[in-house]
């Protein structure tokens, strides 16, 4: 029989149990999430030198190029401009589309305008049960003459001409092996209805794998925008194990060679990485999920963090409602007015840090969308594992 005493029991839970979970979101939470952002603000406005001593290291910048010469030979006129020294810097173009143009671009700048550090090779198009993306980072690296590889693609855009010192200053300290830098899709090559919730969820997920490398757990680069010493590309096997997978070799090939000692993290708006291809709305249809299954025996334990935080703004929300709820049938206004005013609260101390560090990785939801979307994060996440799960023979080549 439900009672007054039962009414308010629950109540008086529900709210505690509002508190407890608030205290916890705007606490331990709301650090890591403003780590980010204040990380991004930090290296951006923090002097930099691009002639550090020790001098900077040589470096090769592997370029896996598909079939958009245009964006090719924008990319590589921004490398060549680059604060660096020239005789220091190798750009190896790896041609791995059908696109004849792509040949064509790279000589032209190679023998017009004198850039003898500019080399193009192809992957074998007769190779069927080999990712060919893995097998171009591969045939890069060997190529490379340089102990210091950084990886592009043909669409990643750079807003700098610092952003190849910047990348590579990490390695004048032996110990450093790899560095992550910040790379997320361009909301230009996004259309269409979604647009501002795909911008969100993409910024979300570049906050919780840069916050995982910043806290000592990396487990995750991008491939726009990654570096690391040619000799432990070797040493740890490369790709080996995964070469049959179509996508994963960011999360697979971190995930083995980082440390905690031997990583750093870039993310200065300087070294900053967009990418047009594939299209956000495709990365989110499609590479998306595939992520979700190729990092499936990955370390969990960083994930595990945001995704218990999202499921806690679930329940920090039911147990609010419930508490207000049992207050409105007790007529007890305090216990209606104090679990919404905690959940306001909460909800306003989280969204201000994730707007601080959505606005540092350039990405802008509106403030009043935040909390809406970190509520409906979950549900996408649960379709699209479920996805991954239902695709998993399309992420294998046999």
């Amino acid at each position: 029989m439900i009672t007054p005493e039962l009414i308010q029991t629950v109540g008086f839970i529900a709210l505690a149990l509002t508190g407890i979970i608030a205290l916890w979101l705007i606490t331990a939470y709301r650090s890591r999430v403003a780590a980010v952002g204040n990380e991004i603000n930090r290296q951006t406005d923090a002097p930099f030198n691009p002639d550090p001593r020790p001098a900077p290291p040589a470096v090769s910048i592997v370029v896996v190029a598909g079939d958009d010469s245009a964006a090719l030979e924008q990319l590589l006129h921004k490398l060549f401009e680059q604060e660096y020294p020239s005789a220091e810097m190798e750009v190896i173009v790896i041609n791995d589309g059908k696109n004849e143009n792509i040949k064509d671009v790279v000589t032209r700048i190679k023998h017009l305008e004198q850039r003898p550090n500019l080399r193009l090779t192809f992957t074998p198009s007769e190779l069927r049960n080999v990712s060919h993306r893995k097998l171009a980072v591969s045939l890069g690296v060997k190529a490379a003459k340089f102990p210091v590889v950084m990886l592009l693609t043909e669409q990643s855009r750079l807003f700098s001409n610092q952003w190849l010192a910047r990348m590579a200053a990490p390695f004048a300290d032996d110990n450093v092996e790899v560095v992550i830098g910040s790379a997320m899709p361009s909301v230009k090559s996004d259309s269409g209805m979604g647009v501002r919730y795909r911008s969100f969820v993409h910024a979300f997920d570049a906050a919780e794998w840069l916050s995982a490398a910043l806290n000592g757990r990396p487990w995750r680069g991008h491939r726009a925008n990654l570096a690391f010493r040619r000799d432990l590309f070797f040493s740890s096997g490369g790709f080996n194990g995964a070469l049959n997978l179509r996508g994963g070799d960011d999360d697979i090939f971190v995930s083995r060679i980082c440390k905690p000692d031997n990583t750093r993290v870039v993310v200065a708006a300087q070294a900053h990485v967009r990418y047009v291809f594939p299209s956000a709305r495709r990365e989110f249809k499609a590479v998306r999920p595939a992520r979700f299954y190729s990092s499936r025996n990955l370390d969990k334990t960083e994930r595990r963090f945001f995704g218990a935080a999202s499921l806690l703004n679930w329940l920090m929300l039911l147990s609010a409602v419930i508490a207000a709820a049992a207050g409105v049938l007790l007529q007890n206004w305090p216990l209606v007015i104090i679990p919404v005013v905690i959940l306001l609260l909460a909800w306003l101390i989280i969204t201000l840090a994730w707007r601080k560090t959505f606005k540092a990785l350039r990405a802008r939801p509106s403030l009043l969308a935040i909390p809406f979307r970190l509520l409906r994060l979950p549900l996408t996440n649960m379709r699209q594992r479920y996805l991954s799960r239902r695709r998993k023979n399309d992420y294998h080549l046999f």
